[in-house]
């Protein structure tokens, strides 16, 4: 089955729950569009953290276009808290794999976003500052066009 999140323009649903550095665990959801421009893909979304006060973490990915018979990209990112992100993005079989860090290489992260169907994917991830986990995350995405 071909890839459908990030290899195609659209619109995707996420929700599931996401754990602080405590490992409290928190109702997550939001919102990823995926857009193909010449020469460059864009990832843009919100992700909502239902805890009081409530919280909102937007990312926007820069994506290089994957060449055709490529496995890989990169990808680069500007983040409120943790400054440039810069990452890639390797296709696994029923699964895209993303790994990050910050300019600094004080951050890093990883993520598996595992295709169940052409319109849901898995998601479970983790950031890490330096080596103590900071947060992780288990995600359901679901197409929505």
């Amino acid at each position: 089955m071909a890839h459908t999140f990030l290899l195609r323009e659209g619109r995707w649903r996420a929700a599931g729950e996401y754990r602080d550095a405590a490992g409290v665990a928190t109702a997550a959801e939001g919102e990823t569009r995926i857009r193909h421009e010449p020469g460059r893909w864009l990832s843009e979304g919100v992700m909502r953290l239902k805890r009081n006060p409530p919280e909102e973490q937007r990312h926007r990915y820069d994506i290089a276009p994957l060449s055709p018979g490529a496995q890989s990209t990169h990808w680069s990112a500007e983040n409120e808290r943790l400054g440039t992100l810069q990452g890639r993005f390797v296709l696994a079989g029923d699964a895209i794999l993303s790994f990050y860090a910050s300019a600094t290489g004080r951050y890093r992260g990883f993520e598996s976003l595992q295709q169940k169907d052409a319109k849901h994917y898995l998601v479970r991830g983790a950031m890490l500052d330096q080596d103590k986990v900071v947060a992780t995350w288990a995600l359901t995405l679901e197409s929505v066009a």
